[in-house]
């Protein structure tokens, strides 16, 4: 949105010269001489003017499995170009950027020794860190706060089903850990809270949740506090993988049915949510940052390829690469 435009005005009536007309004009003679003295005329800067910054740029991340069937985190520009496999070689799931774009977290690939692990990857050119401390339980689905200091995740740390954390980012290390949503008497015994996303204000946390049976999207403050309700309760459905729009006035999000997947957009405020048109299955939505783009993992003829489609559902973009691609997100541009 360009600045208003800035004008002085003249008052419509002259007044005839006061008792201190001399001394406003000679204050303003010598503010005359003190910018000459500077080297510019008033109202002017002396040397170049800077020239305006231009908008940020921002590139796809998402996992795909390689030639081989490794799961590896790849990057790739809207403007074209073939996928590139990120770093040295990042194994893992669900990539999620800090906003300035030079770092992220991802989930490390289970075995049947080790479950998945939060991953720091602080220095593209090095390899990841791990974020979760050492022998932990299942931890994945990091989200950013918007300023950059703090994590959102799942972790099965105080339950087996697992609940929303919070924690602040210090160094390589998790801190101040917190447990938005514990078991609370009265609910299932398995009760999951997953995919957390954080409001671009930074004030609230929209999640799926299956406190009252099956998968629904809840919001809830950023401490855990005002926990509601936002996509109805069903037996024929599941609500999932919550993002936000940049304005945080809608919510896209994944509905599961055992006709397939849809991504679906709800206004924040709760409401009937709109679908996009997609002639396949779409899963794991991700609202784009300049709000023009919604990326979504869709599978049509057996293959699944990260999608691109406007929030109206006018445009449809397709990232054609060989093998199963899925979880996009977005990272800035941090070079040319």
């Amino acid at each position: 949105m360009p600045l208003p435009r800035l004008s002085l005005r003249t008052s419509r009536f002259r007044r005839g010269p006061g008792p201190d007309a001399g001394r406003r004009v000679l204050a303003g003679l010598l503010g005359l001489v003190a910018v000459a003295g500077c080297g510019g005329a008033a109202g002017q800067r002396s040397g170049p003017t800077p020239a305006p910054r231009p908008p940020a740029a921002y590139d796809l991340l998402f996992d795909g499995q390689n030639p081989e069937g490794r799961r590896l985190l790849y990057r790739v520009r809207l403007e074209g170009g073939e996928p590139e496999v990120l770093g040295p070689g990042y194994e893992g799931t669900r990539p999620q950027a800090r906003p300035d774009g030079r770092t992220l977290v991802y989930a490390s690939i289970p075995t049947a020794e080790d479950p998945a692990q939060l991953m720091l990857v602080d220095d593209f050119a090095r390899p990841a860190a791990l974020l979760s401390p050492p022998g932990s339980p299942t931890e994945r689905e990091g989200a950013w706060s918007p300023d950059g200091t703090r994590l959102a995740f799942h972790s099965q740390l105080e339950d087996p089903a697992g609940d929303i954390f919070t924690a602040d980012l210090r160094g390589r290390s998790l801190e101040n850990r917190r447990n938005l949503t514990p078991h609370q008497a009265g609910d299932p015994m398995m009760s999951p809270d997953v995919t957390p996303a954080w409001s671009p204000d930074g004030t609230r946390l929209a999640f799926t949740s299956y406190r009252q049976g099956s998968p629904a999207l809840w919001l809830m403050n950023v401490d855990g506090t005002g926990a509601r309700q936002l996509t109805p309760t069903s037996s024929v459905s599941g609500d999932y993988f919550p993002t936000w729009s940049p304005d945080g006035r809608w919510i896209a999000f994944q509905r599961l049915t055992s006709e397939g997947a849809q991504i679906g957009i709800l206004p924040a405020a709760g409401g009937t949510p709109t679908f996009l048109p997609f002639a396949g299955k779409a899963y794991a939505p991700a609202w784009s940052p300049d709000g023009g783009w919604i990326a979504f993992s869709g599978l049509v003829d057996g293959e699944y390829d990260i999608h691109l489609q406007t929030p109206d559902g006018r445009g449809l973009r397709r990232i054609p690469r060989t093998g199963e691609d899925r979880g996009p997100s977005w990272i800035r541009r941090t070079g040319p």
